[in-house]
Formats: C-alpha cells, structure tokens, sequence
C-alpha cells in the first residue's frame, strides 16, 4: 500500500482569463508541469475542490472537472475519506521521464518572449506550428532495444524535433500487433546499430532503417572520466536490469573505475555502505528519490544518452530527405 502524506500544500498555479485555452486546461497541464518539475511528487496530497477553486477564484466545477480529468488519464488518485493524491503511476513515471520536453517549451517561450511575444501569441504561434508539421509530419518509428530508465526517444526527439514513435524490441520479437503495425507503417525506422539487422528482418523491405550508436552524456562521462583510478560508481534504477545496462554503456567507454550496479531499494536498506562510493548516477526517474536518501557530500548525477554525433547529421540529411518526398 502506498503510504500518503498529509497536509496539502495549495500549487503554485496561475489562471489566466483572457488565455487561448480554457480554465479547467491551464489548470490540468500546470499540474502536470508542476509534477515535471518536481514541485509535486508521488503520493503528495493536492487540496480539496472547494479550497483550491476560492484560491484560484474560479468556480469549483472547473476544478472538479480538471481533477476527474486527471484521475480519469492516471495523473492524480483519490481516495475515499482522505482526498486526492499525485499518483505513483507508470502515467506520472513517464511523464517525469519526458523532462526534456518541457525544458524545450520552455527554452522556446524564452526565446519568444525575447522578440516580444506575449503567451496569448506563442500559443497562438505553436498551434499553428503543430498544425502544418501535422499535416506534413514524418511517421518515424524507434526500434527501441533500451530500458526505459534509459530514454534514447526523449535524446532523438531532442536532437531531430520529431516526434517518434518508440517501439520496445521485446514487443517486436513477441510479433505484438500494435508493435508490428507501427513500425509497417513508418516512413523511416531508427534503431542501433548493432541491432540494425535484427529490425531490418521484421521491417517492410522497401522502408528505410537507419542505425545510429550512442553514446553517454558529455558532461557526465567527462566529469567520470576525471575520477581518480579504482573510484567507486554507483547505478542505481528502479529495476536491476536497467542499472546493468546504465553501467555497461559506462564501463564500454571507461575502464579506469569500479562499478556496480543496484536498485533504489538497495540504496534505501543500505544508506550506511553510500560514503565508500565516489558518484552516485541515477536514472530521471529515481532522480528526485535518490537526493533523499545519499549524503551532501556525495555527488549524484542524472544519467542520460547522446546520439553520436556522425550518426546524427546522417539521420538529419535522411529525415529532411523523407520530409521533402512527403511534400512532393
């Protein structure tokens, strides 16, 4: 059973009027931006209906309705008697896992606000972007051979703009129909390349797979790199797999360190073995949860993963190539 905190604290959300979008939307994505950003967390209990709306001063229906909305997509939990908490769902998991995203809005609102446009016209701007990419947008799909504590989608859509469709191997190998149907339908398939001939047998002959390698973020494998000879690692996901496949990209570029690789349960039951290692890596999604439990002094680092960057302006000449064929 989930253990629930007590004493809501109101978040910080800000209604806008005169907005494009409704009421009852700025108030659903704001939570959902505030669950990113780690302002509210699993399990965190939000403040009842009637409380949140005199704070916002809006009708109460607006927040009902924003609420069930975000129960309904598996957001938010309510329970009987107790009230309605930021769930610890794979929905929220997932949606922390796509930080980059937000930090790209971000980044581009910056940037819009810069030349003088207000929110009213970057919404404005965005809707019309989305619409024409939409119109015209590649169907690209990633034959995903990572777990997902390692999110090479997130680093593709990053790098190319596009949004892909990341398709897991096992789902692929399983012969699953909506896997199958999604990388038929491509118009361009990415995947490793080391993996590039297993996805090639399952792909349509005459639609393109392109392999790209990847390869550890620059700023982490530096400062690794930096360590002292015989320095102590520590990888730590939810799942055991996924710290073996974080630690065996690590140890493919580096040998001069020790390395090992457990869950967020194992640093939980063994917080007094944390001060014998130099670094702590974790992945986005036990990022917030590690910082609980390791000492000020020990440094921790989000792992993330690059594409190389060869590999990249290849993949970037493709797409442009397959865009301008979908034009014609």
């Amino acid at each position: 059973m989930p253990t629930f905190t007590k004493n809501p604290v109101v978040p910080p959300i800000v209604v806008d009027t005169a907005a494009p979008i409704t009421i009852g939307a700025q108030i659903t994505e704001q939570i959902k931006l505030l669950i990113v950003r780690g302002n509210l967390k699993p399990n965190q209990p939000l403040p009842p209906v009637v409380h949140l709306a005199k704070y916002l001063g809006v009708n109460h229906t607006t927040v009902a309705l924003a609420y069930n909305e975000l129960i309904g997509s598996g957001y938010l939990i309510a329970q009987r008697g107790k009230g309605t908490f930021i769930a610890d769902s794979p929905f929220v998991k997932q949606i922390i896992a796509r930080r980059n995203f937000y930090d790209l809005l971000g980044k581009a609102f910056h940037s819009a606000s810069q030349v003088g446009l207000s929110v009213s016209e970057f919404s404005a701007a965005a809707y019309a972007q989305a619409v024409l990419v939409e119109r015209h947008q590649i169907n690209v799909a990633f034959a995903n051979f990572f777990p997902n504590s390692i999110d090479i989608s997130a680093s593709l859509q990053s790098a190319t703009g596009l949004a892909l469709v990341s398709i897991p191997w096992a789902q692929l190998q399983a012969k699953e129909p909506q896997a199958l149907e999604q990388l038929l339908s491509a118009d361009l398939i990415i995947t490793t390349i080391k993996n590039l001939w297993d996805v090639a047998q399952i792909a349509d002959p005459n639609k393109e797979v392109i392999g790209i390698d990847v390869q550890p973020d620059i700023e982490l494998l530096s400062h690794i790199s930096s360590l002292p000879r015989n320095a102590k690692l520590l990888f730590v996901c939810q799942e055991q797999s996924s710290s073996e496949a974080m630690k065996q990209i690590i140890d493919y570029n580096v040998h001069h360190v020790e390395s090992k690789a457990v869950t967020l349960d194992f640093v939980q039951n063994n917080r007094t073995g944390l001060p014998e290692f130099d670094l702590v890596v974790g992945s986005r999604l036990v990022e917030s949860q590690l910082s609980r439990y390791i000492p000020k002094n020990l440094k921790l680092m989000t792992f993330s993963i690059g594409i190389d960057p060869v590999n990249l302006l290849v993949l970037q000449a493709r797409l442009a190539a397959v865009e301008m064929d979908k034009l014609v």
